[in-house]
């Protein structure tokens, strides 16, 4: 084959692909234990003082061995959380988590004082539970501190003595 129908064969190859490619890279997977997921991450590196003002939030619930996650905004003042939560929309709009019928256990809800319910812990929330015996917990994804670096290894003697 010549040279330039090879070109426009691979050429062709691309366009065609490149949707295909396009959408697996976009396209995130979903993990049957997102909460494990966010809590084992939150737990291993740890959090910085979540700051006063708006927060992206992840907010998970989760009943047995099953958990899903949801991106939500929430207000932040004095270290704690305002309300309303709010829940994003596929279209990018926000709504009151309570739009989704989720509301707190009154029985869980005696346990704690409000304060204590809307305190934010190395980047997370307390774990909650909802009317319908779903665990929960929000994220405050942005304030995950830095994955710590790893040491260098050593070459061997003989890459860094040239004599």
């Amino acid at each position: 084959m010549n040279p330039i129908k090879k070109l426009l064969l691979a050429g062709l190859l691309v366009i065609v692909m490149a949707p295909v490619l396009a959408q697996n890279k976009s396209t995130p997977q979903a993990s049957k234990n997102c909460y494990g997921d966010w809590f084992t991450i939150f737990r291993s590196r740890g959090a910085d003082p979540v700051a006063d003002g708006a927060h992206d939030v992840v907010i998970s619930l989760r009943s047995g061995d099953i958990s899903h996650c949801f991106m939500g905004r929430v207000e932040v003042a004095g270290g704690k959380m305002k309300l309303p939560l709010m829940i994003q929309k596929q279209d990018g709009s926000y709504e009151p988590f309570s739009s989704t019928g989720k509301k707190i256990d009154p029985s869980f809800a005696t346990t704690m004082t409000e304060d204590e319910l809307l305190t934010i812990t190395d980047g997370m929330s307390v774990a909650f539970r909802t009317t319908d015996q779903e665990s929960g917990r929000i994220f405050f994804y942005k304030s995950l501190s830095e994955k710590p670096k790893s040491n260098k290894v050593a070459p061997p003697p003989s890459a860094l003595i040239k004599n």
